[in-house]
């Protein structure tokens, strides 16, 4: 099913690549790297995440050894990863021996042809090397010194929690110095209803849902979903002049949906 989705969404030319998230909210899921390989295989472009809480330094490296050779994928998107407590697994150990910024840096000594140890491969790889930022996090200070370590130590695009607004990100711009030393990509979330934006805003770590688009949606009633896919219109507008681009989260991993909004 999940295939035959992403064929329709990519029939259409107007999506450049997938994106697939890896256990978010430290929820169990297919490994994202798995998934990439099959996608690529079928011809499609993917930006898989890769987070740091599930394998140990060797365990990392073994798989985006494995990805580059055998499954093709050649983005990635380098996360700390939810710890295990937040949802299901409050037994869980999360491994955490290294953080994003570790992870970029792991990424960018295979691309030069060493591992982390420092010993020579057979080969270098040559992953896009993606992060995560979050204009909208509490300690913006704290959220921009790591994003510098995270280009520092080799990234080379950043994407952003999904945003409703514009001005949230112009004033975590204007704090950075008014030019980002990458290229942004906003994630544009079209929101089905006012019961789900209340959720996003009230339970999902990271996600800010302006309260004036909540009271709309809440007027809104039954035509809520008209509301919110304009909203995402609207961003992925504004995206297109301001920034490198969006990526878009499926509506309950409806994928054909986001056509809706290209």
């Amino acid at each position: 099913r999940i295939f035959e989705q992403v064929d329709k969404v990519m029939a259409s030319r107007k999506v450049d690549a997938i994106d697939i998230n890896s256990g978010a909210m430290a929820r169990v899921g297919m490994d994202a790297l798995v998934v990439a390989g099959a996608l690529e295989a079928r011809g499609v472009e993917t930006v898989p995440h890769l987070t740091t809480r599930d394998q140990n330094i060797i365990g990392l490296q073994a798989a985006l050894l494995g990805a580059w050779t055998v499954g093709g994928v050649r983005n990635i998107l380098a996360i700390t990863g939810d710890p295990p407590s937040v949802v299901d697994y409050p037994e869980a150990s999360g491994v955490y021996e290294v953080d994003s910024v570790g992870l970029v840096k792991v990424l960018s000594r295979l691309n030069q042809g060493t591992d982390w140890a420092g010993k020579t491969l057979g080969g270098a790889t040559n992953f896009a090397i993606g992060v995560a930022l979050n204009p909208m996090a509490d300690d913006l200070d704290n959220e921009i010194a790591r994003f510098h370590a995270k280009v520092e130590a080799g990234a080379r695009f950043a994407m952003t929690q999904p945003l409703f607004d514009p001005e949230p990100w112009r004033a975590f711009l204007k704090k950075l110095g008014n030019k980002p030393p990458i290229p942004i990509l906003i994630g544009v979330w079209p929101l089905n209803s006012y019961k789900q934006a209340l959720r996003l805003n009230n339970e999902v770590p990271g996600i800010v849902i302006p309260e004036p688009l909540l009271k709309s949606m809440e007027r809104a009633g039954a035509t809520a979903r008209d509301c919110g896919f304009q909203v995402a219109r609207q961003m992925l507008a504004w995206a297109r002049t301001e920034l490198a681009g969006a990526y878009l989260i499926p509506p309950f991993k409806r994928y054909e949906e986001v056509l809706e909004i290209l």
